[in-house]
């Protein structure tokens, strides 16, 4: 039995307790949430510095001891609802990596232009330079194809999110007012429109730094004259232009990825 599955069958077991035990002093009686590396826990007491006060209301006063003694309870709602949270959870580790990848990719593509920057001007520089140049693309295509693998790990969960079936914890377990659902869909709102913002004003930043540089080699290459050693020097320089172009364009695709999934969430809740 997996982590996942020991959580949705304690998580089985202990609600339907809970739900008797807080029947057994009122209809209206009170259970604390809380979230843990993105596990729902329930308890009759505070059980972290996160802790949620929801409501826990009995419709029916003869229910609690058939919950109890009924094991075959539907609770498709609670399994979506845990499936959702994990889900959240494995989205976040894959846009870490994500973020991770990119960051290691800027790193040793700048170190790999630190050594170009250090190359002598004769055939031998030129040499060494078409061979960093290549070393450059090859990077900037390794780490797209390992970006691009977590970006379809996202795409997918993201569609087995959106094909679950309607948590039911919303109305049967947390008992949140209209009123409240709509201040948090605000909230949420907002803050996905100050990520959208703050990842296009990153798309602009890498647009303006890919022309920047593509604008300094093509300084570089009309500087050179018409001989042996300046043209593998070109060599050299076009190659380069490829690599950065790739390397931004993967730094791009990545943003332009949450901006369209921030945007579908927005959507989505508006």
């Amino acid at each position: 039995m997996n982590q996942y599955q020991y959580t949705v069958r304690k998580f089985k077991i202990v609600l339907p307790c809970l739900i008797a035990l807080c029947h057994v002093s009122s209809l209206h009686a009170t259970v604390y949430q809380c979230e843990k590396k993105g596990v729902v826990e329930f308890s009759q007491f505070p059980c972290g510095d996160d802790a949620k006060l929801i409501s826990v209301k009995e419709q029916n006063p003869s229910l609690s001891s058939q919950i109890v003694a009924n094991e075959n309870i539907d609770t498709s709602g609670v399994d979506s609802y845990i499936r959702t949270r994990q889900i959240d959870a494995d989205i976040q580790q894959h846009q870490d990596k994500i973020d991770s990848l990119s960051e290691k990719m800027n790193q040793q593509i700048a170190a790999l232009g630190e050594q170009s920057d250090a190359q002598l001007n004769n055939l031998s520089g030129a040499k060494k330079e078409t061979a960093i140049a290549n070393q450059m693309t090859s990077i900037s295509e390794r780490y797209n194809v390992l970006i691009a693998r977590e970006q379809r790990d996202i795409d997918r969960l993201l569609k087995e999110k959106h094909a679950l079936p309607a948590s039911k914890n919303t109305s049967e377990i947390d008992q949140q007012s209209t009123q409240s659902k709509g201040i948090d869909s605000f909230i949420r709102s907002q803050e996905i429109k100050r990520d959208v913002e703050q990842r296009q004003s990153k798309i602009d930043t890498y647009q303006a730094q890919m022309d920047r540089q593509i604008a300094a080699l093509e300084a570089q290459a009309k500087e050179q004259p018409n001989n042996l050693t300046d043209a593998t020097f070109d060599n050299s320089l076009s190659r380069k232009m490829s690599a950065l172009t790739s390397k931004y364009a993967t730094l791009i695709d990545v943003e332009q990825h949450q901006i369209d999934r921030l945007l579908q969430e927005l959507a989505s809740i508006e």
